[in-house]
């Protein structure tokens, strides 16, 4: 499935833009503060319900306007719209009926976003990295969010039985309880990513040289030495009585890179790094049974021409729909023969251009 019909009605600096879409490679160009990021988060929200640059929703509607709407229709004949106003709730409707799951709107359209943040993987603590191990299972695995939901539970209560400074002996049920789920969680996680680790090699070879891998640790038993949840508990529980909260479990699972085979003197630069966060998330996207819808903002940025090429060499072998923006189009190294809908983005206004009157180096 790929959008076809793209309709923005004042976010942001966009007072009101159409866009017929591409349903492979869609180029959106414009200086800084055109609204070309704005484009890409008004896809994000229909997929998310919120946006990938805050959570506040008045920054979102254009000036002196009491709401923001975003419509977009499907190849498949099937449409999502989300409406936001500060005074009023959000309503966000699929195939123009009510939809209340946000569960059920990532579900519709998946969507996998590369904003400046991405270096937050690498640089930020393990949170950021496990929600991406979330979204992956959440969209590969069925069983996997309410599981995490009924651990999430369990959780809680047990770190409220430890700001009550309760009785070790009141643990042993929440302890049994939390180490079953965990188990059921890690087996899902562990599972899945083999795939993601398989599948990012294979994504990285495409893009760069650069000789990466990923490991999964399960947020406990960090040397793998067998031991069971419920034991860990057992040995942290003074010290988890004093710090108020439980250190170890399904919820410290952390991705981790390993480049052990670069030189110890070499340290990545931040356009190695983008690219391989760049393959990293798209491998996850690939291993999805519908196709996803990339966003990839300001995609040249600490990019040098020949990851770009390789790039969009990717991009042109893989299923799924991107929109991604560029400051300068003329050395945006697209292939020729690579399909593509190329819009210009000046103060709001969202034009298409072709592909024989862009302006190229």
């Amino acid at each position: 499935m790929s959008l076809i019909d793209l309709q923005i009605h004042h976010l942001r600096n966009i007072s009101s833009a159409r866009c017929t879409l591409h349903p492979h490679l869609n180029i959106f160009w414009g200086a800084n503060g055109s609204g070309k990021t704005s484009l890409l988060e008004a896809v994000y929200l229909l997929s998310t319900g919120h946006s990938f640059r805050t959570r506040e929703i008045a920054p979102l509607i254009s000036a002196t306007q009491p709401l923001l709407t975003v419509f977009a229709a499907t190849d498949t004949q099937e449409s999502v719209s989300i409406q936001k106003s500060v005074s009023g709730p959000t309503i966000v409707k699929l195939n123009k009926q009510a939809c209340y799951s946000s569960s059920e709107l990532a579900h519709f359209l998946p969507c996998q976003v590369f904003y400046q943040d991405i270096f937050h993987i690498i640089d930020a603590g393990p949170t950021v990295r496990r929600s991406l191990l979330d979204w992956g299972l959440f969209h590969v695995k069925q069983a996997y969010h309410p599981l995490w939901k009924d651990y999430r539970r369990v959780l809680k209560q047990r770190n409220a039985l430890l700001r009550q400074k309760a009785k070790q002996q009141d643990f042993a049920a929440w302890d049994k309880l939390l180490e079953t789920l965990a188990n059921q969680l890690d087996t899902l996680r562990a599972d899945y990513f083999v795939s993601w680790a398989q599948s990012f090699e294979t994504v990285l070879a495409q893009l760069s040289d650069i000789p990466c891998t990923i490991r999964y640790y399960k947020g406990w038993d960090r040397k793998e030495s067998g031991k069971e949840l419920s034991a860990v508990l057992a040995e942290q529980f003074t010290s988890d009585l004093q710090r108020q909260y439980t250190q170890s479990g399904a919820h410290q699972a952390d991705i981790y890179f390993d480049l052990s085979r670069l030189k110890a003197k070499q340290s990545l630069s931040r356009g190695q790094q983008k690219i391989i966060l760049i393959a990293l998330k798209l491998a996850q996207a690939q291993l999805l049974a519908q196709p996803c819808v990339y966003l990839l903002d300001d995609i040249a940025a600490e990019l040098d021409a020949q990851h770009l090429q390789r790039l969009f060499d990717c991009i042109r072998t893989i299923n799924g729909q991107f929109l991604l923006t560029v400051i300068d189009l003329p050395h945006l190294p697209v292939p020729p023969d690579l399909a593509a809908a190329v819009f210009s983005i000046a103060d709001g206004q969202v034009n298409y251009v072709s592909r024989e009157t862009a302006p190229s180096h």
